[in-house]
């Protein structure tokens, strides 16, 4: 049963969908005069700075790097041995939010790591070649301060896919893989391809089919949204570090989730699944019961070094 607090959250997204927010944002992704003023309401609510809270707690650094900062955090009583390098969701167009921080900063101090959060650039002004330059390049330059065996990488919904994504460019490209990545609802084909999608679509508060189409071709730009740098679903799996997928019963992601991980499974490669027992979509990450005890799962299957 969820906990009251879960409930709650439901409700509220129930709430927004009946009012039609979500669905006016959606169909402004195909209308570029409906759009600007579209971004600049929603993006209102964008944190791309630490909260007040966490630099009062954290030293706070910021790194630039290819495409935006990278917001390093660190204890007040000095660097920690590893670091998480987190990507954000937010279909690439918004983000991060309070949430993200909030979530994020907690896994970093059970996990006694460093947070390395990214504001990557995002679409409709930039498409996935900028967003991808950026989190390369982050990962890069905390390579050069922790080593890529005390990198941990974690993501989000878009976040989540970045992260795959990321992990296939460090194979291709023959630099070192992290620790070990934990990917939360991750959004691994933007074309939304699976027609399994299409049962979840009953019971998924937050996400539809057709918003995720229309924010995948934003991130494509001129390529095909099936493309394996696009959509990770379709990427050869091997030589990739541990992977921990997290995932709500009730989301769109879930049958490309399964897909994923079944595939990396049976290239050998470490791959775990976790399915939310009537999740949402980054149900993980809220603030209730059932979002702290998958944080404890993600500690405990990251096995920190």
């Amino acid at each position: 049963m969820l906990s009251m607090r879960a409930r709650l959250f439901n409700g509220f997204f129930r709430g927004l969908r009946r009012a039609g927010i979500t669905q006016r944002f959606v169909e402004a992704l195909d209308e570029p005069v409906a759009l600007e003023p579209a971004l600049r309401g929603i993006r209102r609510f964008d944190e791309v700075e630490p909260p007040r809270r966490a630099r009062r707690r954290r030293r706070h650094e910021q790194i630039d790097v290819a495409g935006g900062p990278l917001h390093l955090l660190t204890p007040r009583s000095g660097r920690q041995p590893r670091v998480l390098l987190y990507l954000h969701g937010g279909g690439y167009v918004i983000g991060p939010s309070r949430l993200h921080w909030t979530a994020t900063l907690a896994l970093a101090d059970e996990g006694g790591a460093d947070l390395g959060m990214l504001i990557y650039p995002k679409t409709p002004e930039h498409d996935h070649v900028a967003i991808i330059a950026a989190a390369v390049d982050a990962y890069d330059v905390l390579v050069e301060r922790y080593g890529a065996d005390n990198i941990v990488v974690g993501g989000d919904s878009a976040g989540g896919g970045l992260s795959a994504t990321l992990l296939t460019v460090l194979r291709d490209t023959e630099r070192p893989q992290p620790h070990a990545a934990v990917l939360i609802s991750p959004w691994l084909d933007v074309s939304m391809s699976d027609p399994a999608a299409a049962a979840q679509a009953r019971t998924d508060l937050i996400l539809t089919i057709e918003a995720a189409i229309r924010a995948g071709r934003l991130y494509a730009g001129e390529r095909d949204t099936r493309d394996a740098l696009i959509s990770p679903v379709f990427a050869t799996t091997t030589g990739l570090a541990p992977m921990h997928v997290f995932v709500g019963s009730e989301e769109i992601f879930l049958p490309d989730c399964r897909t994923f991980v079944a595939k990396a499974k049976a290239n050998g490669e470490r791959a775990t699944l976790r399915v939310l027992a009537k999740g949402q979509h980054v149900s993980a990450i809220f603030p209730t019961p059932e979002g702290r005890i998958a944080r404890a799962q993600m500690v405990a299957l990251i096995d920190w070094p």
